[in-house]
């Protein structure tokens, strides 16, 4: 495997020197490990058992290239927790440790339209459906196909993937990748109303495999989009979001279920802005039949980190739905020193019982305060420390029971992320 790395590195070296004719290419990478301190994180810590504490490292090296008609990028990633090797292993010791993140090129077909196709990641908006997963020490990437047109105010994007586990001379096999769509569809449109205001639509079509028996398709569809409002003379800024859901959340199960959500910024001076907002999510009466489902089903390519706390208590979210009202502030301490602090508090959306026993709609609520530091444009550091304020509505949904003795709930982490770049294209002076 490492030689098949090496070969593509010094493939793509030698066409470096190429380039200063045909187009732009860059050489960057990034270095970053982090580490948790999970003492409640995803759920109370039982007093039994003793806190974690684990060091991540993601490692990618990016090759870019654009020239006039054509754009593509390779990343090389590599994804591991300290210690899961022993001293004289490599990386690739480990299932799937290193690998290709993205692999993607694009062509220009004629003024504001392009083709692309490959690994290659995808996000809208703020990552609700559709996310790279910063945050993630593996990131999200999607195989498939995008058709873009781009024009003065107007994006739209059309995506396409159809999805095997092997080179099969007929489909007949049942597709069983873990989380993952055998056949996805979406549209994504972006539209400037008036400068400052903008209007996303945003349609998934998601087929899954019935069972091993019948290899029909079932599909999940989601609808909607979001309003954005932002101007930098305005000192407000809102963003609103709207979907629906319908089609199938199993093959036996129909499904029509909502998000609705809404946050609002002020900066109330150069230093000093806040944030307020609320997610609905949709749920599902105790009482629903078993054949249909009103609960909010959460696209697995979205991200989860950005939304509910960073304990990431609701990443699944419960049967009765959840709402989430939060606020907090943003304080500039200087121009490399800055900090967020934000309190959310949860709800079910609807009634629900564990067994027999009714759960009380409050969930709890959290605390999450995070500090960034940037040593240069190449070089960050980043604190967070976080709390969940526990009650009996908590221990029901993560128990099922409610006396359960637990630590107190606390989450903290430290991350450095390096992007250094290593080569870019010289700027070649034209002759007089």
């Amino acid at each position: 495997m490492r030689k098949v790395y090496a070969l593509a590195i010094l493939g793509l070296l030698f066409l470096l020197s190429f380039s200063e004719s045909y187009g732009q290419t860059t050489i960057d990478a990034e270095f970053r490990p982090r580490s948790e301190f999970r003492q409640g994180f995803n759920q109370p810590l039982p007093d039994t058992l003793k806190p974690a504490f684990v060091t991540m490292q993601r490692t990618r090296l990016n090759f870019n290239y654009k020239g006039g008609i054509l754009s593509a990028r390779l990343t090389l990633q590599d994804s591991r927790v300290f210690g899961e090797t022993n001293t004289r292993q490599p990386a690739s010791a480990t299932t799937g440790s290193l690998g290709i993140y993205e692999a993607w090129s694009e062509l220009l077909l004629m003024s504001g339209t392009s083709f692309k196709i490959g690994r290659q990641g995808v996000q809208f908006e703020d990552g609700r459906l559709f996310s790279l997963s910063n945050w993630s020490n593996t990131g999200n990437a999607h195989d498939l196909a995008q058709v873009r047109y781009f024009a003065l105010g107007l994006d739209v994007q059309l995506g396409y993937a159809y999805n095997n586990q092997k080179a099969y001379f007929v489909d007949t096999s049942y597709y069983s990748v873990s989380l993952m769509y055998k056949q996805l569809a979406y549209l994504h449109l972006t539209k400037t109303i008036v400068p400052g205001l903008d209007l996303s639509l945003l349609g998934v079509d998601e087929g899954f495999v019935t069972s091993k028996k019948d290899l029909d398709l079932y599909h999940r569809y989601t609808a909607g989009g979001t309003l954005l409002l932002k101007k930098d003379k305005l000192p407000l800024g809102i963003f609103a979001t709207g979907y629906y859901q319908f089609g199938k959340s199993t093959p036996t199960v129909d499904l029509s279920a909502y998000l609705l959500a809404m946050k609002a910024t002020y900066a109330f001076t150069d230093k000093i802005g806040g944030l307020a907002g609320i997610d609905y999510y949709s749920g599902s009466e105790s009482t629903l039949e078993a054949t249909k489902n009103n609960t909010w089903n959460k696209l697995l390519y979205g991200v989860s980190h950005s939304f509910n706390g960073y304990m990431e208590y609701w990443a699944a979210l419960p049967k009765g739905g959840l709402v989430n009202y939060f606020g907090g502030v943003n304080l500039t301490l200087s121009k490399k020193l800055s900090s967020e602090i934000t309190y959310y508090g949860f709800s079910l959306a609807k009634d629900m019982k564990v067994g027999k026993v009714n759960v009380e709609k409050n969930l709890g609520s959290e605390i999450d305060v995070v500090l960034n530091y940037k040593f240069s444009p190449e070089a960050a550091i980043q604190f967070g420390w976080c709390t969940y304020i526990v009650t009996d509505g908590t221990e029901m949904l993560k128990f099922k029971s409610t006396a359960v003795d637990t630590k107190f709930p606390q989450y903290a982490y430290l991350m450095l992320t390096i992007r250094p770049q290593f080569y870019k294209t010289p700027v070649v002076a034209e002759s007089k």
